[in-house]
């Protein structure tokens, strides 16, 4: 796992800490995001097309048929799929025994999830 965009939380040697649920759910999107994030953004143009392309057939429309917005999520959703990323709760086991290992994929939006959290 390199890290390639963003520069990530800072490295701080410490102690393995329990956190909060919320806090590890939090922790555990903004890690997602941002593995997808790195992803998309090293995609070269010709293969978003022909993501997009792809996600037309396997919707079974012709070409141009799909509002942007649909192609868009199609698109992450195979991004998704590629990436494999883990299940919660395997994630929250191995962030806790090791968060050093994941702090450069944060990018920092998990603390304003916590902080501010949406409304509904």
């Amino acid at each position: 796992m390199t890290r390639r965009t963003g520069k990530g939380e800072p490295r701080k040697p410490r102690k393995p800490v329990a956190e909060s649920e919320e806090v590890l759910r939090a922790k555990y999107l903004d890690y997602c995001s941002a593995r997808l994030c790195d992803v998309f953004m090293e995609l070269e143009e010709e293969r978003v097309f022909e993501l997009a392309r792809l996600a037309e057939e396997k919707a079974g429309v012709v070409q141009g048929a799909l509002s942007f917005k649909r192609i868009a999520d199609l698109l992450v959703e195979k991004l998704m799929d590629d990436l494999a990323l883990p299940e919660f709760a395997a994630w929250a086991k191995a962030y806790q025994e090791n968060p050093e290992k994941f702090d450069p994929y944060l990018l920092g939006l998990w603390k304003t999830m916590v902080e501010s959290p949406a409304t509904p």
